[in-house]
């Protein structure tokens, strides 16, 4: 029998990074425990070092957390997953599929540095029209481009990218919630992707206990005035 797993977590406003991971396991059915360590809190300064060995979250942990295995970082985190469940599909089973996949996950990560700067995941607030400089806009378009062109390409009359819901889906969810939030208008194929990502049970629950966060972060938070 396998170690128990535990997901190291941020704020659910906030954390786009433990949002990825979290939305793979609940969405395609793989046991975990949760354990979240909120920004600029207590809980954070004591417990960081051994929850997080990269000081950073996500983490997986197998075993008792500070004390069994610990993978870190989103993408490793996916890949461990696909080790420990290959039955859940973490990655479309066609090699084609999930070549492309990666390469999207992998490009993202790496890039789109202008839109995951200028528009940091806020899921509580609205913000229409900040962060829209001309490079956010042409990334913007570059990543619907993208979309758009794999689910022609590689959904097969599914809702994903792929189909079925994968990882590369949940690594993208947070774009789309990004573009509520900063009231980025998309249409055609791109508008029914971010629908199908925002329609998910397991995004729906994410978004209904950050909804009930009410720490403020400043570091991300560039848009807030005073009384926000």
């Amino acid at each position: 029998m396998s170690d128990p797993l535990t997901l190291v977590i941020a704020n659910k406003n906030y954390s786009s990074w433990s949002l990825r991971p979290w939305l793979v396991m609940m969405e395609l059915g793989i046991e975990f425990t949760e354990r979240m360590v909120k920004f600029d809190s207590e809980d954070w300064e004591l417990n960081i070092d051994r929850l997080s060995p990269s000081r950073l979250v996500p983490v997986l942990w197998e075993g008792v957390p500070g004390e069994g295995f610990a993978t870190f970082d989103t993408i490793a985190i996916l890949e461990r997953l696909n080790e420990l469940h290959p039955e859940a599909c973490v990655w479309p089973n066609d090699p084609l599929k999930r070549s492309r996949a990666r390469s999207l996950v992998a490009n993202f990560h790496s890039g789109y540095l202008s839109l995951r700067g200028a528009m940091p995941m806020n899921i509580r607030s609205r913000y229409p029209g900040k962060g829209k400089n001309p490079e956010v806009i042409e990334e913007i378009e570059r990543l619907c481009g993208l979309w758009v062109s794999t689910r022609r390409k590689f959904a097969e009359g599914g809702d994903f990218l792929f189909g079925e819901f994968s990882a590369a889906d949940a690594f993208f969810t947070p774009v789309a919630s990004r573009f509520v939030t900063y009231e980025v208008s998309l249409d055609g194929e791109a508008l029914e992707y971010q629908h199908a990502l925002l329609s998910t049970r397991s995004m729906k629950t994410w978004t209904e206990e950050a909804l009930e966060e009410t720490e403020f972060v400043p570091m991300d938070e560039p848009y807030a005035t005073v009384g926000d």
